[in-house]
C-alpha cells in the first residue's frame, strides 16, 4: 500500500461547492480572526445568500446582501438583446430589425450602470437617472425631454447653458425603436427593482484576484490542494505588495535571491503599474466617448 493522503474536502455536487465554501468561510471567521462578516456582495441569482440565510453562521446576526451593480446592469443588456432578437424579421422605419443594435445595447448597459453607481445612495434619484436615459434618447427638436438629464453628459443642457442651438437628429433614436424598448425601462426602473442596488457594491476586486490565481493554476488542469494553497499564497503577495514581495520568501527558502530574479520581479511590477496607468487614462476617454454618443 502507498502512503497516499486523500485531499478531498467536498462530498456534494460541484454546483454546491461555492455555496458550501462561502458558508465555511463565514462560519470559521470568529474562531480564526475574531470577526463577523455581516455583508455579502453577490448577484441576484447566486445561491450563496439563501444558504447564509437558512444556515446562519452566527448567532443573532443576520447577513445583509449587497447587490453587485455590474451583474445588475447586465439585465438591461439581456432584456434589450431579447427584444432585438424578436424584432429581427420586423420592419422598423423601412428596414428589418434594429439597426446597430449591438453597440446601442452596450451603450444602454453602460448608461444604466452609470446611473445606478452615481445615485446608489438615493433611490428616487436613481429611478429618475435611469428613466432619463430613455427620455434623452427619445428626445427630438420639437419635443426635448431633458428635465431629468444632467449637464455633465447632456449635450442639450450644455448647449442651453451656452445659449447655443442644438440638433437632436444625429443623437436620438427612432420613435418605433424607443416604443419597442420602453417595456424594459418600465420593468428595470420600478422602485422595487432598483431598491436592490441601493448602496450596491462590486465583485471586481475578487474577480481580479481570481484571474491572477487561475493564471498560475488553470481551472482546466488538475492541481493538488497543496499547489492551490501555494498559488493562493503567492497571489496574495503579488496582489497586495507586488511581485518583488516574493523575494524574501525565496531568500528564506534558498538562502539567496539571484540578480535576474530581482530584475524580473521589478520589471513585472513596472509593467503592472504601466498597464494600470494606461487603463486609467483610457477609461475617462471611454466614458467621454460613451457620453458623446449619448449627446
Amino acid at each position: 500500500m502507498g502512503t497516499h493522503q486523500c485531499e478531498i474536502n467536498h462530498f456534494a455536487s460541484s454546483a454546491s461547492m461555492e455555496v458550501n465554501g462561502v458558508n465555511r468561510l463565514f462560519s470559521r471567521s470568529e474562531r480564526l480572526y475574531n470577526v463577523q462578516y455581516t455583508h455579502y456582495i453577490g448577484d441576484e441569482h447566486a445561491k450563496v445568500f439563501p444558504k447564509l440565510s437558512n444556515d446562519p453562521p452566527y448567532k443573532d446576526i443576520s447577513i445583509v446582501k449587497i447587490e453587485d451593480t455590474n451583474h445588475f446592469s447586465k439585465k438591461m443588456l439581456h432584456r434589450l438583446q431579447k427584444i432585438a432578437e424578436s424584432l429581427k424579421k420586423t420592419k422598423i422605419d423601412g428596414k428589418l430589425g434594429i439597426r446597430g443594435s449591438g453597440q446601442m445595447m452596450m451603450n444602454f448597459k453602460y448608461y444604466d450602470r452609470q446611473a445606478i453607481v452615481r445615485n446608489k445612495t438615493n433611490l428616487d434619484d436613481m429611478v429618475r437617472a435611469v428613466w432619463a436615459i430613455l427620455k434623452h434618447k427619445s428626445a427630438s427638436n420639437s419635443n426635448p425631454h431633458h428635465e431629468w438629464c444632467s449637464a455633465s453628459y447632456c449635450g442639450y443642457l450644455q448647449a442651453l447653458e451656452k445659449e447655443e442651438d442644438y440638433d437632436h437628429t444625429p443623437h436620438s433614436l427612432p420613435t418605433n425603436i424607443m416604443k419597442a424598448i420602453r417595456p424594459v425601462f418600465e420593468e428595470l426602473t420600478h422602485p422595487d427593482v432598483l431598491s436592490k442596488v441601493v448602496n450596491g457594491g462590486s465583485q471586481n476586486a475578487n474577480e481580479s484576484f481570481h484571474a491572477m490565481l487561475w493564471s498560475l493554476s488553470p481551472k482546466n488542469r488538475y492541481s493538488t490542494g497543496t499547489i492551490i494553497d501555494f498559488c493562493a499564497a503567492m497571489v496574495t503577495l503579488f496582489y497586495n505588495d507586488g511581485y518583488q514581495a516574493i523575494i524574501p520568501v525565496l531568500t528564506e527558502i534558498t538562502g539567496e535571491s539571484g540578480f535576474y530574479t530581482n530584475v524580473a520581479t521589478r520589471r513585472l511590477n513596472e509593467r503592472r503599474v504601466y498597464y494600470e496607468h494606461t487603463r486609467r487614462r483610457k477609461d475617462p476617454q471611454k466614458s467621454k466617448d460613451n457620453e458623446k454618443a449619448s449627446d
